[in-house]
């Protein structure tokens, strides 16, 4: 067991470690004292020590009602520095395209599939000053090469994962990106065989039985997919989601990770790591990727940004093993559109903003805090046996559907069989229910909680 000394320490490796390779910037607000307690699961008073201890070695600086700051470590690139804008110019030379510009943001702000923050969105119009990007060859390769650079420092605090710009494929959605995935793989392997999660989302599996791939479903218990359950002649694709399956809300287990590894090894199959369920992550209680590392040669890594963006401002991204990467370089103009050049500056500009660090932390709260009120709105069912993780955006419960208060099914409560496959979905039953959260306010969250209590009173006044 850590000791408070030891867990001090990590705490202040952790951090210098990323301001001084660069993946905290100088400008960059870190957590509050209060959310760094709750991820590292020490008291308030062991972070203030922590950032006292960085701000006496120079890597940070308080600031009153504001936080603490990262103000050294390392030096930025003289390429980074920004020109001073005159907004008086741009307002005097396009004022109809000013006004179409803030318009915009406004919707972009009040928009229900954008989850950045208003003021921010506001802020970046108001600065930029047009809704026009020059779409030159150059110009896009540079705004490409800064989302990537961004994505990379995202993902190395979120999940803890090394990745370098130049190894990742930024694509507009999931979807496009399996399809691009699934187009490569065609390309060096004849009528390719893939084992799937079961149960999990249907368009996922559509989509490869589409490109006529051979689908296999495999089970999931309490420790993941069922490796166990593999087919001796082997496959050329394994899609899993080892951090956050849905909808069962289970991780993959230890063993299950050595089991995954070592068969797709033995049998010469490449293993694709959905890590969209867990982006919303920092500190110990992260569950780790199949590899620190990528790229991997066994695996392709693929996430998304839905959950921290929405998804009316998403971007996926694939990281594949070298034998891959040819294939996808050829097919990708073929197959997938270009992210709109608006969003790719507006992402970058984002996850480079000093802000970015209290945003995340802030979206963690507000997910910890649904988390919690789901969960004990759950308790009012008769035992319940919940799965999930307070990271991730939906848990996984048993009810008796006809029990359950009118108007949560099919709305707020989905059956897992909707998402088995078509031959499994027979054998079991309708009570394993999921319960998407993420996707709801407080408020609604409340609701639901109201509806159920009531009806527990109403089953317990009846009884």
């Amino acid at each position: 067991m850590l000791t408070k000394q030891t867990i001090k320490q990590q705490m202040i490796d952790d951090i210098s470690q990323m301001i001084i390779i660069g993946t905290l910037k100088k400008g960059d607000f870190l957590p509050s004292i209060r959310t760094m307690g709750t991820r590292y699961k020490v008291s308030r008073g062991t972070v203030l020590l922590v950032y006292k201890t960085l701000e006496s070695l120079g890597y940070i600086q308080g600031h009153e009602r504001s936080g603490y700051l990262v103000t050294g470590g390392f030096l930025p690139a003289a390429s980074e520095s920004k020109p001073v804008r005159n907004p008086s110019v741009a307002t005097e030379k396009y004022p109809e395209e000013k006004k179409k510009t803030l318009e915009f943001s406004q919707w972009l702000g009040c928009s229900n599939r954008v989850q950045l923050p208003k003021h921010f969105i506001r802020r970046w119009f108001e600065e930029s000053g047009t809704l026009s990007h020059p779409t030159n060859g150059e110009l896009s390769d540079k705004n490409d090469q800064s989302l990537k650079k961004n994505l990379c420092r995202f993902i190395r605090i979120s999940r803890g994962v090394t990745l370098q710009p130049e190894h990742l494929f930024l694509l507009p959605g999931l979807q496009e990106a399996l399809l691009l995935i699934a187009k490569s793989i065609a390309v060096i392997r004849q009528q390719p065989v893939l084992l799937i999660e079961d149960p999990c989302p249907p368009n996922i599996r559509e989509l490869f039985e589409c490109l006529d791939f051979t689908v296999i479903p495999i089970g999931v218990d309490s420790e993941g997919i069922r490796v166990e359950d593999f087919p001796d002649s082997g496959a050329d694709l394994i899609f899993t989601s080892p951090a956050h399956q849905f909808p069962m809300a289970i991780p993959l287990g230890e063993s299950r990770r050595k089991m995954l590894n070592e068969w797709a090894s033995r049998h010469d199959s490449l293993i694709i790591e959905n890590d969209s369920f867990a982006m919303l992550g920092f500190g110990q209680s992260v569950i780790p990727t199949l590899s620190h590392r990528y790229p991997n040669p066994r695996i392709i890594y693929l996430t998304q940004l839905s959950e921290l963006t929405g998804s009316g401002m998403n971007v996926s991204c694939i990281v594949a093993p070298q034998p891959l990467m040819q294939p996808l370089r050829t097919l990708a103009p073929l197959l997938v559109s270009d992210i709109h050049p608006l969003t790719r500056s507006l992402l970058s500009a984002f996850l480079e903003s000093s802000r970015f660090m209290k945003y995340l932390t802030s979206s963690m709260q507000s997910r910890r805090q649904k988390a919690a009120l789901a969960l004990g709105g759950l308790q009012y069912l008769p035992e319940p046996c919940c799965h999930g993780q307070e990271n991730a955006s939906f848990y996984t419960f048993h009810a008796d559907i006809n029990e359950l208060p009118e108007g949560l099914l099919d709305r707020y409560f989905f059956p897992v069989n909707l998402f088995r496959h078509p031959s499994r979905a027979g054998m079991y039953s309708n009570n394993t229910l999921v319960y998407p959260f993420g996707l709801l306010s407080c408020n609604e969250i409340e609701k639901i909680n109201y509806q159920l209590r009531l009806s527990q009173q109403r089953s317990v006044t009846a009884g």
